[in-house]
């Protein structure tokens, strides 16, 4: 089982050809968003930890909204395009639920921002995206996913696959929020491997 290693790079919510500025306001404002809180961080706030002035940020975004709107498509988008990728070259429950896993904990690796944010800020920000996202479902290639499962015997019949869809998220969900804090220091592979030996115990028949 092969796990991303972290590495030096720019962020996937950041265009490359981005003006410099643009590129330092969305990575500070990002790691506030999450550290201190969504609402707790204002445009002064991220005004002040970047060096440049309130107009300076403005002349990127209209305010602290489409700020936060921008960022959080960036990065919902790019889970749900690593959750397909992640189980869509392999047949087998199994391997796609290992896949899955491996990629999600290498994400969390190198952007554990751009996870937390989405994860904790889905309730906010999903009533508000435009059509184009929201049609593009992480919960439903979740619910899919062990839908799979069900038809290979590998998962449970006997709970709701809404419920078990839920359950399945919510304990990657906990545990990215606990190796954010600091907990679970474990080297990625070993923890990818108890994971998915969790989540497989969690669904099985």
């Amino acid at each position: 089982m092969s796990v991303s290693v972290k590495a030096s790079h720019t962020p996937f919510y950041i265009s490359v050809d981005a003006p410099p500025a643009k590129q330092k306001i969305l990575q500070a404002a990002l790691e506030m968003f999450v550290k201190d809180g969504l609402c707790e961080t204002s445009i002064r706030d991220i005004a002040r930890a970047t060096g440049f002035t309130n107009p300076a940020l403005f002349k990127h975004f209209a305010g602290k909204d489409a700020l936060a709107d921008y960022l959080f498509e960036r990065c919902y988008l790019e889970m749900f395009r690593l959750v397909q990728n992640a189980i869509r070259n392999e047949i087998a429950f199994a391997k796609r639920q290992r896949a899955l896993v491996v990629a999600y904990l290498g994400a969390l690796d190198r952007d554990p921002s751009s996870v937390i944010f989405v994860q904790d800020s889905l309730r906010h920000f999903w009533p508000r995206m435009p059509a184009r996202v929201r049609r593009h479902s992480i919960l439903g290639e979740i619910r899919a996913l062990l839908a799979s499962g069900r038809e290979e015997g590998a998962v449970t019949t006997e709970i709701d696959i809404g419920l078990l869809t839920t359950a399945w998220v919510g304990t990657l969900q906990q545990f990215a929020r606990a190796r954010y804090f600091g907990e679970f220091k474990q080297d990625l592979k070993e923890l990818a491997k108890g994971l998915d030996i969790l989540l497989t115990k969690l669904v099985q028949r």
